[in-house]
């Protein structure tokens, strides 16, 4: 497959993973607590998944998507999502620490 085919295939599917996440965001909260499950351990993870793809990579792809589903799945839908998100944030700065020090010139 070309680079340029999985890319479009790879935006459609992240776009229409997003949607969902929207409609739970905007909801009233009565309402977002029917399918609160299942947009945190389905959508969520999919466009973490698909998005971490494009930007970073699958291998950082797959660790995101997983964290985020362990996280939420065995802390719960209310303390799995904080911590889930902070886990996000950690994987971005690591990411980023370790491109710095691969970038950086070894000191002879």
């Amino acid at each position: 497959m070309k680079p340029s085919t999985k890319r479009i295939i790879l935006r459609i599917v992240h776009l229409v993973s997003v949607i969902p996440v929207l409609g739970y965001v905007y909801q009233p909260v009565a309402e977002a607590a029917e399918y609160q499950r299942f947009t945190q351990l389905v959508f969520i993870p999919l466009a973490i998944l698909t998005g971490y793809w494009m930007y970073m990579g699958l291998a950082w792809a797959i660790l995101g998507a997983a964290s985020w589903v362990a996280l939420t799945y065995f802390l719960g839908p209310q303390t799995g999502f904080g911590i889930a998100l902070l886990v996000q944030i950690a994987i971005f700065v690591v990411r980023f620490v370790l491109k710095k020090m691969k970038n950086k010139p070894g000191v002879e």
